[in-house]
């Protein structure tokens, strides 16, 4: 199944001193079987969430992208967006699940930090303070 040209992967990358959002890289398309490999998970899942890119999942992305990651100084996670809000609602969003817009009118002053893995979590995510776009 094609990706929806909507959506939009890029690697985001945070500080680890003050989980500060510091930038991203738009990914090339990308076989969304290759994701599902790298990270072990089902191929029922779109992988839309934000996914946490360790050592392991390093050296695929600087293949794809030419990062060079340094993991002492930044947490660098894969997340997806959409591009057009509109368009996701009206296809029932990938594989029935909505990525986040780019932006989130809704809170044009969040300030994105970096999110948390299920295991760090004590409560349900916020998106206005875990890994929002």
């Amino acid at each position: 199944m094609p990706e929806p040209s909507w959506l939009v992967r890029v690697i985001e990358y945070f500080s680890n001193e003050t989980d500060e959002l510091l930038g991203e890289t738009v990914l090339p398309p990308v076989e969304l079987t290759e994701f599902q490999q790298l990270w072990g998970t089902s191929s029922n899942d779109p992988m839309v969430e934000c996914f946490s890119i360790e050592k392991e999942q390093a050296p695929f992305f600087r293949d794809l992208t030419g990062v060079e990651f340094d993991f002492a100084r930044y947490s660098y996670f894969m997340a997806a967006y959409t591009t057009d809000w509109e368009a996701t609602k009206r296809e029932g969003g990938y594989m029935r699940l909505f990525p986040p817009p780019r932006e989130l009118r809704a809170f044009p002053d969040a300030r994105c930090v970096m999110p948390k893995t299920a295991s760090q979590q004590r409560h349900a995510p916020d998106l206005q303070h875990d890994g929002c776009h």
